[in-house]
């Protein structure tokens, strides 16, 4: 889902929409900096791009941190169809024509209501929300927002019910905290992990919505420290 734009970061028209060619970009980008190995931490969309380069690329990665986000597993059941409401938000936004206006609009109506949705109560400050229509505004950003979503729900998806990663399984620690007030990355969501993960270990955070890293700073950066102290 759209979240408060990160400062710096830029989304050219001409983007690479798919989960996989960014996790493939990512291992690329560690061979250029000359980086053998990282511990991975990931919040919402990132999570299942980190994830995947860690399934292709294990050898890279030593260790996995993921905040209200994903892995490339897709369980096909009656508990996903129940909860299949939950992402009724990606449609407006993946349409064409339709989605570039629901992302770029001016005034954000869209993006405010679905922030405060999933929020739990943290309402994203309005200096992070002006950036972000300045962001969207820009030529090429709001396609490009759309289009990934499109991409996911046409093709991404697709190849995740599929099983595309169903028989992988993941030998280094993976950490994972849960907002309980998130209503898209739910708890249950991450049920049969830890029979594909050696090392797995959840920590349920009450009270806490989507944008934990901004709702829970000090819990995170507590955990996040303890993760990365626990290098072997």
């Amino acid at each position: 889902m759209p979240g408060p734009p990160r400062r710096g970061l830029e989304l050219g028209p001409r983007c690479r929409y798919l989960k996989n060619d960014m996790a493939d970009d990512l291992a690329a980008a560690l061979d250029r900096l000359g980086v053998a190995t990282v511990r991975l931490a990931a919040h919402d969309w990132g999570g299942p791009i980190a994830f995947t380069m860690m399934l292709r690329h294990p050898e890279k990665v030593t260790g996995f941190f993921g905040m209200n986000t994903s892995a490339p597993w897709v369980i096909p059941s009656l508990k996903m169809l129940r909860n299949l409401w939950r992402f009724w938000y990606q449609v407006p936004i993946a349409l064409p024509v339709i989605g570039p206006r629901v992302v770029g609009d001016p005034k954000a109506r869209f993006y405010r209501a679905l922030a405060s949705w999933v929020g739990g109560g943290y309402l994203v400050p309005d200096d992070d929300v002006r950036f972000y229509i300045e962001c969207m505004r820009q030529p090429g950003h709001a396609l490009a927002g759309s289009r990934w979503y499109r991409t996911f729900l046409s093709t991404e998806l697709f190849r995740w019910l599929r099983g595309e990663y169903d028989d992988a399984r993941v030998d280094v620690p993976v950490r994972w905290l849960s907002g309980t007030k998130d209503p898209v990355l739910t708890v249950d969501l991450l049920d049969g992990y830890a029979d594909r993960i050696s090392d797995f270990e959840v920590e349920i955070v009450e009270g806490a919505g989507h944008w934990i890293v901004e709702q829970r700073p000090e819990l995170v950066l507590d955990r996040l420290k303890a993760f990365l102290r626990d290098e072997k």
